[in-house]
């Protein structure tokens, strides 16, 4: 029996022989930009959803009619399913650095397990690029950036065919939803290439595509909100933008010290805080990103009661001083997350497993 369905976009390379894995780990033939759609099907576990099915759209060329190209057929299965099927939001998922194409898709079933809205379940897409998702993390870190780098412009195309989607929708069609946004780790640094890309194309373009935009464990600079040529333009796509941060992340200090980047906006928040738009909201994860992620404190997004509440508290529009097991540190103009509400213990991924969940 199916318990949870995720619906993915990629711009990796498409072998179906691989049963393992169906994308794998360089870009798509037809270049970088390049996407393919689909989704999968799991059996629900709260530590390893077991996929059970996958099914890949056809690449329809040639074809005038959106509905009738693999985007069009897949944008109309996730509208009928918020409009008329499990009627809910939508939340899209960009992941982070040392993740296969499989390990993407179990991350965005646990998020679809955890999370929800105001008691109903979320639809979840996950955008996945192609991440190494090599046993040897450290080696793949460079490419994966340069990955993440030039995955940008495939993430604005997505971005652009939902909003052109939309646009020709009639009103009567319009499910009445909302689609929201969450990045995980270098999942950050390939966002900030999507938003140069749409600045690119428009800078005076920037629509609202999404309601909340959510940032988690952000690998990232500190001064990212600073200036126009990183995150400073964000918040013109999105309603509300919650930056979620642990000063205690190993990943982002390996990032930090080993890597030749300027601090990490996942480590301490903005560099400046004063600076931030008002629409940025800052929590701080650092009471319960050990219990959920008790290695690297970095993947602390799932498998936590905890950050599950938070973020379905975000996502359903609570108020910031409403949302509960928070309080407000003024000196840091940040909320901080108090107590675990009831740990999913992780279960970390061995080493031999490319298809494990993100790190």
């Amino acid at each position: 029996m199916t318990d949870v369905r995720v619906f993915f976009t990629t711009n990796r390379n498409y072998q179906p022989a691989n049963k393992r894995q169906v994308f794998g780990r360089t870009f798509n033939p037809d270049g970088v930009a390049a996407l393919r759609f689909g989704y999968a099907d799991f059996k629900s576990d709260p530590q390893r959803p077991v996929l059970q099915d996958l099914h890949v759209y056809p690449d329809v060329l040639n074809q005038t009619d959106v509905i009738k190209t693999g985007g069009g057929m897949f944008m109309e299965d996730l509208r009928t399913s918020m409009a008329q099927g499990r009627k809910c939001d939508t939340l899209v998922f960009i992941h982070g650095f040392n993740v296969s194409f499989t390990g993407a898709l179990q991350s965005a079933a646990l998020l679809a397990q955890g999370l929800n809205v105001g008691g109903h379940p979320l639809n979840v897409v996950v955008f996945s690029w192609p991440s190494d998702g090599s046993a040897v993390p450290w080696m793949s870190y460079y490419s994966d950036r340069e990955d993440a780098r030039a995955s940008g412009p495939s993430v604005a195309r997505a971005f652009l065919k939902f909003r052109d989607f939309v646009l020709a929708l009639n009103e009567a069609d319009y499910c009445q939803r909302r689609v929201h946004l969450l990045t995980h780790s270098m999942g950050a640094y390939v966002l900030r290439q999507a938003v140069q890309a749409l600045i690119a194309k428009d800078r005076d373009g920037l629509t609202r595509l999404f309601d909340q935009i959510l940032l988690a464990a952000p690998d990232e600079d500190d001064d990212a909100f600073e200036h126009d040529t990183k995150l400073r333009l964000l918040p013109r796509i999105g309603r509300q933008v919650t930056v979620y941060y642990n000063p205690n992340d190993k990943g982002l200090t390996i990032s930090d010290k080993t890597k030749a980047n300027p601090d990490r906006l996942g480590s301490d928040g903005p560099r400046l805080v004063d600076l931030i738009p008002k629409k940025v909201a800052l929590v701080d994860c650092r009471v319960v990103a050990g219990s959920a992620d008790p290695f690297i404190e970095h993947s602390y997004y799932v498998r936590s009661q905890a950050m599950n509440d938070d973020i379905s508290a975000v996502l359903a529009d609570t108020p910031l001083d409403d949302i509960p097991n928070r309080i407000f540190v003024e000196r840091q103009r940040s909320w901080r997350i108090v107590a675990e509400t009831g740990v999913k213990p992780a279960r970390p991924p061995k080493p031999t497993r490319p298809d494990a969940p993100p790190t």
